[in-house]
């Protein structure tokens, strides 16, 4: 058997799946978390330090924006990563290096073209969104500066999609964990030193996602010796490659856009609440983004481990793993968001000021949306353990599909036409876990219908 990659890469073709998986897991795990850490120091250096009491709620209005755009490329890189583990399954070496050189150029195309973009229709975005006017001015100011950053951002996830996909998960957790470090560094001069608010926070983000961005090449070049090296000589796309990738890609991009869109409109729905429901739901967001970003990373896990090992041609191994990441999923959402919960209220003194005089009113609201969301965020992870699971097998549109009917369509008619009749802040959240719950079981039902098709095509591919 051909090695492709030394022992910091996670073959999961074989030895035992629990293990192999929590190896895995867990360094992606914190490299996500790592990420979530941005935003979350902006929140907290602006919300405690800046002394601007709109600071914290400008930031919040924009997270839904900025999380469309990021869900564009981050689905692009989604299709890298089924690709470039099949290659690595299958001991393709000359394919893996095509993946490589394929997705680095791609990710900094979509990346210089999205900025373009989001740059563009900022404003008339978060006028669409209903922005309060108050908000508006800071809003657009952090929004615009964190776009410059789209670039290093899509650079940075197509490369790291790349190193995860060979099993290094342990490379993104270092690079971020340098990157994260830099931007609590600068929010503090930024913020604390110069006295800057939003811009402040906007500007440290974005240095350190370039700092990222840098990182991972260098890390890709260095291991030339690698199937998967980055030869800045070979630094072109591959047409065949790249079909591969958008034919994967495309759909995950559409359905991350499209809980965007829908998100949106839950957005709109919170503008008609007092400001302090809106800092709430920042720091509501904030905190419980950490369950969901821990859970999300079994999205990674199960394309990674199906796409190994439908390139291995192992099914038994394929089923073997979508069974284990459900159960560490499950497992992980019930304890600790119960635990979050518990502490939600010293979680919250992070972003508050003891003397702010909406405390309280934030505190409240605070708790409403964490209690519907820290006690549900398991049944969304379901979901992305079944998405990904059927895009490592090569099914992309079937989950796109199915997650726009039972996650944007029904959101859509919640939040039109039940949360208006009940008006209060619970109801508006309770779209999440109802949806998940919809969409899951859809996912579900076409992992019976695909199965055996899928069996059939692996026994066909030994044959040859």
């Amino acid at each position: 058997m051909i090695s492709l990659a030394k022992k910091k890469s996670v073959d999961a073709t074989e030895g035992p799946i629990f293990s192999k998986m929590v190896a895995f897991v867990i360094p992606l795990m914190l490299t996500n978390l790592m990420q979530q850490l941005y935003s979350m120091a902006d929140s907290m250096v602006v919300g405690k330090f800046s002394g601007d009491t709109e600071a914290l709620a400008a930031i919040g209005s924009t997270s839904t924006f900025i999380a469309l755009v990021t869900a564009l490329f981050t689905g692009f890189a989604a299709g890298a990563s089924v690709v470039a583990s099949r290659a690595f399954g299958a001991r393709d070496k000359e394919g893996l290096s095509k993946a490589t050189h394929t997705s680095v150029c791609f990710g900094f195309i979509v990346g210089v073209c999205l900025c373009a973009l989001a740059l563009l229709v900022s404003e008339p975005m978060l006028e669409l969104l209903e922005t309060k006017e108050i908000l508006m001015p800071k809003a657009l100011i952090y929004v615009r500066i964190v776009f410059i950053g789209t670039p290093a951002i899509a650079t940075y996830n197509f490369g790291a999609a790349v190193l995860r996909s060979v099993g290094d998960s342990r490379t993104p957790f270092y690079t971020l964990t340098a990157s994260g470090i830099l931007n609590v560094v600068l929010n503090f001069v930024f913020v604390v030193g110069f006295g800057m608010s939003v811009e402040g926070v906007a500007t440290g983000t974005v240095a350190s996602q370039y700092l990222s961005a840098i990182v991972v090449i260098i890390v890709l070049v260095k291991r030339k010796d690698e199937a998967y090296g980055l030869n800045p000589k070979k630094l072109k796309i591959d047409n065949r490659t790249l079909q591969i990738i958008l034919k994967m890609g495309i759909p995950a991009a559409i359905q991350g856009a499209l809980f965007g869109i829908t998100n949106l409109f839950l957005i709109r729905a919170l503008n008609d609440f007092p400001v302090p429901v809106l800092s709430a739901r920042t720091i509501a967001t904030s905190i419980d983004v950490l369950l969901s970003t821990a859970m999300n990373t079994y999205l990674h896990v199960a394309m990674t481990f199906t796409g190994q090992n439908l390139g291995a041609g192992k099914p038994d191994r394929i089923k073997k793993s979508l069974l284990i990441a459900l159960a560490q999923v499950v497992t992980i959402g019930v304890v600790v968001g119960q635990i979050m919960l518990l502490f939600y209220e010293p979680l919250c003194g992070l972003y508050i000021s003891a003397g702010d005089p909406d405390r309280e009113a934030v505190l409240a609201a605070a708790k409403t949306i964490m209690t519907v969301m820290l006690s549900s965020y398991f049944i969304g992870a379901t979901n992305e353990v079944l998405s990904g699971f059927l895009r490592g097998l090569g099914y992309s549109l079937q989950p796109m599909l199915v997650s726009i009917g039972g996650i944007c369509v029904f959101r859509l008619i919640w939040i039109n036409f039940v949360f208006p009749r009940i008006g209060e802040l619970w109801s508006l959240y309770l779209v999440y876990p109802i949806s998940w719950t919809i969409t899951s079981l859809g996912l579900l039902a076409v992992i019976l219908a695909v199965w055996k098709r899928v069996k059939q095509k692996i026994q066909i591919m030994k044959q040859i």
